[in-house]
C-alpha cells in the first residue's frame, strides 16, 4: 500500500510531527511519501531523516503538480492534513481517481483566533475544504464530537497520538541549557512548549507564574515557541516584572531538550485536538510529570494520579495546581515514571501507525 501524505511544509507543531512520526514509523506496514505544500522547517526535518519527501510548487490549485505525482508514482491513498491542504483537496476531490482522507488535528474553528481578518476569511475556508472529503481520521474523540456537531457527513474513524521512546535523541544537554539561561540547579522549572497563538493561552499561564513566583523562590518557566502573541507576551512579562524568571526559548526543532531540561511541563491551552497531545508524550518520554489542561479527552485518557488536570479558565486553578508540583518536586521523578509507563503502554508508536494502517485498509476496502 502507497500513501501520500500532503501538509504545509512549514508546520512544525504538534500536527506536523504527527505527520513526520507516521512517514518515519510507519515504513515496516505500508509505503509512505510526505508531501509538502511549500517548504519550511517541515520540510527540511522530513528531508533529514531520510523520509521520502516531495515538494509540491505554490500555486492556485496545485492541480497538475500532486495529480500526476499521484499517477506516476501509482499511489493508492491521499491523506491530507491542515488548513491549507484541506483547501486543496476542495479543488482536487474531483479529480482524484483514488480514495483521499483527512486527518484532523485541532479545532478548525479556533485555529485563525490570532487574527480578526484570518479567522473571518479563512475559517470558512477551511470549513468548505473540511466540509469536501467523505472520509475523516480524529485524532481525539473531542475532534469527532466537533466534526458530528458541524454536520460533517462521511466515515470518521479515531486514532491516539504515539511516542517512539526508544527513538527520542537529545541534542542539548539539560545542564547546558539550564547554565545558558541561568538557571541553578535549586531552580524548579516549568516548561510549556507551544505556538504563541490565543489558543494556547499563555497570558494566563504568565499570570498563574507570576502568583506563584511570589509565594516561592526559585522557580522559572520556560517558554519554547514563536507566534503572534509575542510582542503580548513579553508586555506582559515586563509588567509583572518577571524577566529574571520568564524565558522565552522561541522555537526549536528539538523542544523535547527543554523538557528535559524542566523538572514538570505544563500546557494551559483553551482547546487540545490530540489525545493525547503530542508535547505531553516528550514529556513522558524523558520521565518528566505533566500539567495538563482539562479539554478534549484529557480527562478521560488519563487521570489526578498520572497528571495535574488545571481549568484554563482560571487563573487561580492553574496557580494553585503549579503551586502544588512545586510543594511535591520530591516526588515529581516518581509521577513523571509513572506517566512515562502509561504513555508507553497506551501510545506506542507502533500502535500509533498500526491504527492508521488498519484505516487505510478500511477505506480502501470499501472503495
Amino acid at each position: 500500500m502507497k500513501v501520500l501524505q500532503i501538509i504545509s511544509g512549514n508546520d512544525t507543531g504538534g500536527g506536523g510531527n504527527h505527520v513526520l512520526n507516521l512517514s518515519f514509523y510507519s515504513r515496516r506496514m505500508f509505503d509512505c511519501t510526505l508531501g509538502t505544500i511549500g517548504g519550511g522547517g517541515l520540510y527540511e526535518r522530513s528531508k533529514r531523516l531520510g523520509v521520502n519527501t516531495v515538494k509540491f510548487k505554490r500555486s492556485i490549485t496545485y492541480d497538475s503538480f500532486i495529480l500526476k505525482y499521484i499517477e506516476e508514482n501509482k499511489i493508492d491513498i491521499v491523506n491530507f492534513h491542515g488548513a491549507r491542504a484541506f483547501f486543496v483537496h476542495y479543488f482536487l476531490k474531483n479529480k482524484i481517481n483514488i480514495p483521499a482522507v483527512a486527518t484532523v488535528h485541532s479545532d478548525f474553528r479556533k485555529d485563525f483566533l490570532n487574527s480578526k481578518i484570518k479567522y473571518k476569511i479563512f475559517t470558512p475556508l477551511s470549513k468548505a475544504g473540511l466540509k469536501s472529503f467523505g472520509n475523516y481520521i480524529c485524532v481525539s474523540d473531542y475532534i469527532k464530537d466537533i466534526l458530528d456537531e458541524e454536520n460533517f457527513r462521511g466515515k470518521k474513524f479515531r486514532v491516539s497520538n504515539g511516542i517512539a521512546g526508544d527513538g527520542i535523541v537529545l541534542k542539548k544537554d539539560r545542564n547546558g541549557i539550564r547554565k545558558k539561561y541561568n538557571i541553578s540547579d535549586r531552580d524548579f522549572v516549568y516548561v510549556n512548549v507551544a505556538r504563541m497563538h490565543p489558543v494556547k493561552n499563555q497570558m494566563s499561564l504568565v499570570e498563574a507564574f507570576g502568583i506563584v513566583r511570589d509565594k516561592v523562590k526559585n522557580v522559572k518557566l520556560i517558554i519554547v515557541g514563536d507566534g503572534s502573541e509575542e510582542l503580548k507576551l513579553r508586555n506582559l512579562i515586563v509588567d509583572l516584572a518577571l524577566q529574571e524568571d520568564v524565558i522565552l526559548a522561541g522555537y526549536s526543532e528539538n523542544a523535547i531538550d527543554f523538557m528535559n531540561a524542566g523538572d514538570v511541563g505544563i500546557l494551559t491551552s483553551f482547546s487540545e485536538g490530540g489525545a493525547p497531545p503530542m508535547v505531553l508524550l516528550e514529556s513522558a518520554a524523558v520521565k518528566k510529570p505533566f500539567i495538563a489542561p482539562r479539554v478534549g479527552d484529557m480527562d478521560t485518557i488519563l487521570d489526578d494520579d498520572s497528571i495535574f488536570l488545571v481549568d484554563p479558565n482560571s487563573v487561580e486553578d492553574i496557580s494553585n495546581k503549579m503551586k502544588l508540583a512545586f510543594d511535591r518536586r520530591e516526588y515529581m521523578q516518581g509521577m513523571g515514571e509513572r506517566l512515562y509507563d502509561i504513555c508507553k503502554k497506551k501510545f506506542s508508536m507502533n500502535n500509533f501507525c498500526r491504527q492508521y494502517n488498519d484505516i487505510y485498509s478500511r477505506i480502501l476496502s470499501q472503495e
